[in-house]
């Protein structure tokens, strides 16, 4: 790419450039030697330049027909998230393979300050992945946060000793299979997990909260027999998890989903012995609603609803949110999912 002059810009704003360097056969002693040049070369006459990360970010290697999406997450980074970008992949031949891209947004005014972030591609054979957390740890900045980001939910963490230097992990677990739940489960009884599902069923979570907030309703939960969720087509993933959630809360022991009439059923065993019949029906959902479009409890003669009238989730850059180190962000989901798991895998 072309770096951006001067006379790109409108005046008064600022523009992008961008500086790459590329080489085989690389050290990480060579690749922060290189990025300290890049930075050092991107500022001079007129020009003020400062380094902004708010965190060190790091890719897992992800198949090729998801590498145009990472691309595309990876180029928003500096309007809402700048950081240090460890992207893996791998490759067959047995070296360290690296592509530095210095990105600013540079000061179209004088006096003005430009701020830089870069990126790091490092391709490298299976074996020097399996001990990737060696190589990488010159290059996380000290005093930031650390986010490994997995762009399918079934992709492998190369080298389990990543999660040591690891506060969170980035998932989504609607990219993926319904065997990814069982994986979260254990990822999240290990570390933070940052679920952009999870975060697509905020409004749900905080409507059915709100729904047994009255003392009426919230005296029907011990009586509760049957709940209905309706989700939209390629949405079980997120009715599994908002449903894990319900049986979390409330004391469920959730035992195997089944097929039944076309819907899935699990029975779960409440805290008194019960039953609890949970249906999940698919739904013709638009208009982005989480996954999820409709909620029914009853207990008795007695139902309680919740609507999807505020659910707005596909207004929402979810990337942007779930990548940024708030523990608020996974309230909650590692009972959740690992409720759901147990309705895949049977009672545990």
């Amino acid at each position: 790419m072309t770096p951006a002059t001067a006379t790109d810009a409108t005046p008064g704003q600022e523009f992008p450039e961008r500086m790459r360097w590329a080489a085989k056969g690389v050290s990480a002693h060579d690749l922060n030697a290189e990025l300290d040049r890049l930075h050092r070369a991107t500022g001079g006459p007129g020009r003020v330049l400062a380094l902004a990360r708010t965190l060190n970010l790091i890719v897992v290697p992800s198949p090729d027909r998801r590498e145009k999406e990472v691309e595309r997450a990876l180029d928003g980074l500096g309007h809402h998230t700048p950081s240090r970008t460890l992207v893996l992949r791998m490759h067959r031949t047995a070296r360290v393979d690296a592509a530095l891209v210095m990105e600013c947004q540079m000061p179209a005014g004088a006096g003005r300050v430009g701020l830089c972030h870069d990126r790091v591609v490092l391709s490298m054979d299976a074996a020097r992945l399996e001990h990737s957390a060696s190589f990488l740890a010159p290059l996380l900045l000290t005093d930031l946060p650390t986010v490994v980001w997995l762009p399918e939910a079934g992709s492998d963490i190369p080298d389990p000793r990543l999660l040591e230097r690891t506060q969170y992990v980035l998932v989504d677990s609607g990219s993926g299979g319904h065997e990814d739940l069982a994986r979260l489960a254990d990822l999240a009884a290990e570390t933070r997990v940052h679920d952009m599902a999870w975060g697509r069923l905020v409004y749900w979570r905080a409507a059915v909260a709100a729904a047994f907030e009255p003392a009426q309703s919230r005296a029907l939960l011990p009586d509760i027999t049957e709940v209905e969720l309706r989700y939209e087509v390629e949405g079980l993933q997120a009715a599994l998890l908002l449903a894990g959630w319900f049986a979390a809360r409330a004391d469920w022991r959730p035992g195997a989903v089944e097929s039944q009439d076309g819907a899935a059923r699990v029975v779960a065993a409440s805290a008194d012995g019960g039953e609890v019949a949970i249906t999940l029906t698919a739904a013709d959902c638009q208009g982005g609603c989480g996954g999820v479009d409709h909620v029914v409890f009853r207990a008795g003669s007695d139902e309680i609803e919740v609507g999807r009238s505020g659910a707005t989730s596909s207004l929402r850059n979810m990337f942007a949110e779930a990548i940024q180190p708030e523990p608020s962000f996974a309230r909650g989901y590692a009972p959740a999912v690992t409720a759901a798991a147990a309705m895949l895998n049977g009672a545990e």
